[in-house]
């Protein structure tokens, strides 16, 4: 048999499942998996049954009551691993959605609901590329491995970051099914840096402001303001992603129309998300709390930016800031034969190659760059909708990702 005619064979087989595959989609997104709480044991079942049906041995990891990772490899050590959450951010409001948010509905080819887009599209998508792959070709030299993770929506120290660290599984290269779109593939992430600020004043009675005490909340105004301006700054990139920075901004203003986001991988993000101050109404607030989220730019570190805070907050008597959490930005080498592959692959499938891309919040990726695999997103998905109301994807989309995933494993593992 050529080399051509065993991937034909290996499309050709995987089209028998197109149907099923969003089938399963559909009651995947039926089960329920809403994160926080975090507990993922019905979708980690269903995960797991699929899998025992096609004959695949799997783990059940659970590090924490309910956040479970299904686990499954063939062929030995893992040279390429399929990576995916199952877990989902809250639906809001049900009378906001058209479609109740866990319908898993199929109307005009597009199915809906909480996680169709992140990610269990693409998670999907990835799980039968897995089950096809390896039943269609029973000897390869490379070992390849499925891990659907929850913990992801709240950082994924339970799940990836567990399995990186704690079980010592560090593939060759990672492919997350992340919604990039098709178009693109996120060889990297901005860092994060999570910190609060104390601003401490002077009680007073009401009735005497603003000429006695000092008032922490106005303070604090002044504080906050002073802060955003550290997202006017450029900084540099290396030169190795210079150029994808730069395609990164445009694809960001394309997708969400706003003006000036095109400079956002060279420019830190700043957002004020909770402010705790003030004892009583009618007392001048002697202390307040103000909790910051600051997305970095590949250019600087999490100690870069809180000496650039520090450095704000050295005119105010009375500040202090605490470091909550973070992690520098990460990238893959653009020169990954991964990405490579991911191109041709797309080539063969679709008739254009996706371009690299960086992308501003964070992904499970980072967890196994810093274990030093090669980790690159790529994935079905609507960014408009992701996070909001009415969350779909594109029949089509999923179906051109599941034989895009194929010819991936197939150029990958050679079988």
């Amino acid at each position: 048999m050529t080399v051509d005619s065993k991937l034909d064979m290996l499309l050709s087989r995987g089209r028998e499942y197109e149907d099923e595959l969003i089938n399963f989609l559909s009651g995947f997104i039926q089960v329920k998996s809403v994160n926080p709480p975090g507990d993922v044991r019905e979708a980690a079942e269903y995960v797991q049954s699929f899998l025992s049906k096609w004959g695949l041995q799997s783990r059940w990891i659970e590090p924490k009551e309910g956040v479970v990772t299904i686990y499954s490899n063939v062929g030995g050590e893992d040279y390429i691993m399929l990576n995916g959450h199952m877990d989902v951010v809250p639906e809001g409001d049900h009378s906001r959605w058209t479609y109740p948010p866990y319908s898993g509905k199929i109307v005009d080819g597009y199915v809906y609901g909480r996680g169709a887009s992140d990610m269990k599209g693409g998670l999907s998508a990835l799980i039968f590329a897995y089950a096809v792959f390896t039943n269609v070709f029973d000897k390869f030299d490379r070992g390849v491995s499925l891990a659907a993770v929850g913990d992801e929506e709240v950082g994924g120290q339970y799940g990836s970051l567990y399995i990186a660290e704690e079980l010592g599984i560090k593939p060759n290269y990672v492919l997350l099914g992340e919604p990039s779109t098709l178009n693109y593939y996120n060889i990297g992430e901005k860092g994060i840096v999570w910190y609060r600020v104390k601003v401490v004043g002077e009680p007073a009675h009401a009735s005497v402001s603003p000429y006695a005490g000092d008032n922490a909340i106005l303070k604090a105004g002044e504080v906050i303001k002073e802060i955003y301006k550290l997202s006017e700054i450029d900084f540099e990139p290396p030169g190795d992603i210079r150029d994808i920075a730069i395609q990164s901004g445009l694809k960001a203003k394309e997708l969400l129309g706003l003006d000036g986001i095109e400079k956002i991988f060279f420019r830190l993000s700043c957002n004020v998300g909770l402010i705790n101050g003030g004892v009583k109404t009618n007392v001048v607030a002697p202390e307040c709390t103000i909790d910051f989220d600051m997305r970095i730019p590949h250019a600087i570190t999490v100690d870069d930016v809180l000496k650039l805070v520090g450095e704000k907050l050295s005119k105010f008597d009375g500040v202090s800031i605490e470091k909550i959490s973070g992690h520098d930005p990460n990238y893959t080498n653009p020169e990954t034969p991964l990405a490579k592959v991911i191109e041709e692959s797309a080539y063969e499938e679709m008739g254009y190659k996706p371009k690299p891309s960086l992308v501003m919040g964070a992904t499970d990726g980072r967890h196994f760059r810093l274990k030093g695999c090669d980790a690159v997103v790529y994935g079905p998905g609507e960014w408009s909708r992701i996070h909001g109301f009415d969350e779909r994807i594109e029949i089509n989309d999923v179906k051109r990702a599941f034989r895009v995933y194929l010819r991936i494993l197939y150029r990958m593992l050679k079988p």
